[in-house]
C-alpha cells in the first residue's frame, strides 16, 4: 500500500464553459493554478461522451462512444502528476431515461457542468507505469 497524507488546501467552485471538452477545461484550470493534487466531483450534463474500462487481460481501455445529450449522475476524481502535468483520474455515471452508463471519463462535450475541487497540500503523487496492472499509477 502506498499512502501519502495532505493538508487540505484551497477549494474552487467552477461553471465549465458550453461545448468544451470537460477533461481538458480541468486539466487547464489545474495547470494554471499549478494544483498537482486534488478531489475533483462535478454534476451537470453532456453532449456526448467517450467512457471506457480497463481490460484486464488485454491490459487496454476498451472505449464506449455515447453520442446524445445525457445527465452526470456523479462525477468522482481525482487529481495526480503525470509526465510533470496535472492529470484528471475521472469516473462517471451517465444516464437517460433509466438507463445507465459508467466508466473511465475519456472526455466529454459540456452542456452544463458544475465543478468542485478541493486542492491539497503536501507531496503530489506522481503517475509512473505498474508493471504488474499495466497502468499509470501513483
Amino acid at each position: 500500500m502506498k499512502e501519502f497524507e495532505f493538508e487540505f488546501d484551497r477549494s474552487f467552485f467552477l461553471r465549465l464553459d458550453y461545448g468544451k471538452d470537460l477533461v481538458r477545461q480541468l486539466e487547464e484550470f489545474l495547470t494554471d493554478r499549478e494544483i498537482h493534487a486534488a478531489k475533483v466531483s462535478a454534476i451537470g450534463a453532456v453532449r456526448n461522451a467517450v467512457i471506457g474500462y480497463y481490460d484486464q487481460e488485454k491490459r487496454e481501455y476498451v472505449k464506449r462512444e455515447l453520442n446524445e445529450p445525457m445527465e452526470i449522475i456523479s462525477l468522482l476524481g481525482n487529481v495526480s502528476l503525470k509526465d510533470g502535468k496535472p492529470f484528471c483520474h475521472i469516473h462517471v455515471l451517465l444516464g437517460k431515461n433509466g438507463e445507465v452508463y459508467g466508466g473511465h471519463l475519456f472526455s466529454a462535450e459540456v452542456f452544463a457542468c458544475e465543478v468542485f475541487i478541493q486542492s491539497v497540500k503536501g507531496e503530489a503523487p506522481e503517475r509512473t507505469f505498474d508493471e504488474q496492472t499495466g497502468l499509470m499509477l501513483w
